[in-house]
């Protein structure tokens, strides 16, 4: 890329999910790039928000209810209307980000990985460009599979997707809402390729070893990465001490922001043996802590919110961040369509199936299927998720996922959404961008 483009990713502490794709995005900067500026939300408003509408019942079920037809497109008109008239901030900040360079960039490149900032940024960059002389380009990057109308933003250069599905309906928005109708890509989902690295033979055999129950002379390495709102706390501290009662094998490291509202969990779960806990208060230093962990350890299953972490069933079981996805229940539209991208793509159980496993019951049509699975949805009750766990690793479920082989070809129906290399793929398009 040209030595005088400056990039900047701007993301919102809404979670650690934009920050984790800003994070592999970056990694994956072709090599001889100008090293990038992180533009985070000045608004701690969107945090509070973020954890009051994950754990409130009521509020999430408004939300999800205000985010069907009409009320969808009211709500998105009245959020867009309130995130385009305050900018002046963000206006200033980049003002300031130009006027502070080394030398006076050609190009200023903008990679937005939530749309309260893509939204501000396109509302001041004609402005921007027009004060300082300097070409600005918008891209922005879906952190879901889910098409949510707020995730279109005119004015943007190109949006990226994960999916037809999601591409197909922002675009019949964008039609319905502007004469300009933004360019939307789809794109394989943008996994940290410093954790799609591929394990060695022998660090294989041990994720191997660990789920055959009939060979238990390993520790079963869990990873537990809390969400950034501290959703489910109570269910996995019962989830991991029932999981104890049934094997001793299994040792948790989870991954937790040191908060206010965390230092209860903390300090309860903390004094188990079983479990190793990490925790740092800056939301960067987290997701540091959860690579970190996986370059440490072989880590076998991961217990996860179907955020944006269902991506990793796009790499293979090789791959260092490619564990045994175990889904909890989705909150929220959006985790709900990501289940749906792992379901299309027969990634994980259907419905007819997953009723099947819920009843515990072995049979050699499941088996045989279990090989093309990444991950499997949990019960809901805690106490109930952790017999079925063990019952998953006993009936060898577990032992045939972890042999699943993706195989992908340049004529595949699908190719531009389950390739493993979606970062590289992410960074081409930007330069023919440019």
């Amino acid at each position: 890329m040209d030595r005088s483009l400056l990039i900047c990713f701007a993301y919102a502490p809404a979670g650690l999910g934009h920050l984790r794709v800003t994070d592999a995005l970056y990694h994956g900067l072709p090599k001889g790039t100008n090293t990038p500026l992180l533009l985070g939300s000045q608004d701690k408003t969107i945090t509070y928000l973020h954890r009051f509408m994950s754990l409130n019942p009521f509020v999430r079920n408004l939300t999800t209810w205000a985010e069907k037809g009409f009320l969808e497109n009211l709500t998105t008109f009245i959020y867009k209307y309130l995130l385009r008239s305050h900018t002046d901030l963000l206006y200033e900040q980049m003002k300031t980000i130009v006027s502070e360079s080394y030398a006076l960039p050609s190009k200023i490149l903008i990679i937005a990985t939530h749309f309260g900032l893509a939204h501000q940024l396109s509302a001041i960059k004609e402005r921007l460009e027009k004060d300082t002389r300097i070409k600005v380009i918008l891209v922005v990057q879906v952190t879901d599979d889910s098409p949510h109308h707020i995730w279109y933003i005119p004015g943007a250069d190109l949006i990226f997707v994960p999916s037809e599905k999601t591409q197909r309906e922002l675009s019949q928005y964008g039609k319905k809402i502007n004469s300009v109708v933004v360019p939307i890509t789809v794109n394989p989902y943008p996994i940290s390729p410093i954790l799609s690295k591929p394990l060695t033979e022998g660090q294989y055999k041990e994720k191997l070893v660990q789920v055959d129950n009939r060979n238990p002379t390993l520790p079963i390495q869990v990873i537990i990465p809390i969400s950034g709102a501290a959703v489910g706390t109570d269910y996995f501290t019962i989830l991991t001490a029932e999981l104890n009662k049934r094997s001793s094998r299994f040792l948790f490291h989870i991954i937790c922001k040191d908060a206010p509202f965390t230092k209860k969990f903390i300090s309860e779960i903390a004094v188990h043996e079983y479990i190793r806990i990490y925790g740092a208060q800056e939301d960067r230093k987290v997701i540091n802590i959860y690579e970190d962990v996986y370059q440490k350890n072989i880590i076998s299953i991961e217990i996860t919110k179907p955020s944006e972490q269902s991506f990793k069933a796009l790499l293979d079981c090789k791959a260092k961040n490619a564990p045994l996805l175990l889904f909890t229940e989705p909150i929220g539209r959006q985790e709900y369509d990501n289940l749906d991208f792992l379901k299309r793509h027969k990634l994980i159980p259907n419905n007819q199936d997953q009723e099947i496993l819920m009843q515990m019951k072995i049979s050699p049509e499941i088996l045989a299927k279990a090989s093309s699975w990444r991950g499997i949805r949990l019960i809901r009750d805690p106490v109930k998720a952790a017999q079925f766990i063990y019952w998953c690793l006993e009936s060898e479920i577990f032992s045939k996922m972890m042999r699943y082989k993706p195989v992908f070809t340049n004529d595949h129906l699908h190719q531009n959404e389950l390739a493993p290399d979606g970062v590289k793929k992410f960074w081409e398009k930007v330069a023919d961008l440019l």
